[in-house]
């Protein structure tokens, strides 16, 4: 074999072996990147979970050339997560979103249900998640309820609606609350909600003395309007007032600001008590009667009338000195 002969196998030995190294570089490195990527993406999601074994290859119209050697990468292995598919693009376009509510300031009254909506654009496989402000307490995540409270519940109206409902509203319900959505960042909506009080005012002192044989008269406002209009108890002690007869009546007067008066004639010991005007689902307040016979304590109210008290003291002789006790 001549010189020529020599030189020409070794160069085609070598220019084989070069093309060797280069397939293994390649493929070794596309081997490498792939158990890599995977193995991120198995710790972020688990869509990817399924790809640890089977993997998607570029189109095979690619292709390269490193020097004299045209090579075919058409066949090199790629991760999702590295090249998208339109599909995939198309996906990445509809992330979920978080439409701004109508309204975010949500007023109620006391025994109403209270209800807070969220609307969620492409929700996907994300979930939505209501927190409440005051102790971050979160209530609900999807359609699960965390809450103890058997008056909240969550509902899924349609595809895009999702609801926070509060049955029969107490005033510790009123505060900041928030829908989220558990996108990278979170996306968040903010709500308060005021829970008005019906509350009861009874005219007059806290403390009234009558005396035996006259009326008694108290009257009750609440400047807040009820739920069920109208509707307000009287109760003595824990006995809810009997009313009907002659001798004791109740009249109420229902509007914007609710009027609503006691009226018990010919008093008498057993009546003596404590009062108490029940607005419906409200706040109520209360007044201590007693009914005496003879002189009475220090103070009295004489007849209906719940005005201040005049204490009467005599000298002997000399003056009469009216003294205002209130």
């Amino acid at each position: 074999m001549t010189s020529r002969e020599h030189l020409t196998m070794y160069v085609l030995g070598n220019g084989i072996r070069l093309q060797h190294i280069l397939l293994m570089l390649i493929f070794s490195v596309s081997f490498c990147n792939t158990v890599n990527t995977d193995h991120v993406n198995r710790g972020i999601a688990n869509d990817y979970a399924s790809q640890t074994h089977s993997q998607e290859y570029l189109p095979i119209d690619q292709s390269g050339s490193y020097g004299d050697w045209a090579l075919d990468v058409g066949y090199l292995p790629a991760l999702r997560s590295v090249t998208q598919s339109p599909s995939e693009a198309s996906e990445k376009g509809n992330e979920a979103e978080m439409i701004a509510p109508p309204r975010t300031d949500i007023t109620t009254r006391t025994g109403q249900t209270a209800m807070l909506t969220c609307i969620v654009k492409n929700l996907g496989t994300r979930q939505v998640s209501w927190i409440r402000g005051r102790d971050l307490h979160v209530l609900s995540s999807g359609q699960v309820t965390f809450a103890s409270d058997s008056r909240v519940s969550v509902s899924q109206a349609t595809n895009t609606t999702w609801s926070l409902t509060i049955r029969y509203s107490q005033p510790r319900d009123a505060g900041f609350y928030a829908c989220q959505i558990n996108t990278q960042p979170p996306q968040t909506t903010y709500y308060n909600l005021t829970v008005i009080e019906a509350r009861a005012e009874i005219q007059g002192k806290e403390t009234l003395y009558i005396q035996a044989g006259s009326t008694i008269t108290l009257e009750c406002v609440i400047r807040e309007e009820l739920i069920i209009p109208g509707l307000v108890l009287w109760y003595r002690d824990e006995s809810l007032v009997e009313r009907g007869s002659d001798r004791v009546q109740v009249k109420t007067e229902p509007g914007a600001i609710t009027t609503s008066r006691l009226t018990v004639r010919d008093a008498g010991l057993r009546d003596s008590g404590n009062y108490s005007c029940w607005p419906s689902q409200g706040t109520p307040d209360n007044v201590m009667v007693h009914v005496i016979q003879g002189d009475p304590p220090a103070a009295m109210q004489h007849g209906n009338t719940a005005s201040s008290i005049t204490c009467v003291v005599l000298f002997p002789a000399v003056v009469l000195l009216q003294l205002l006790c209130t």
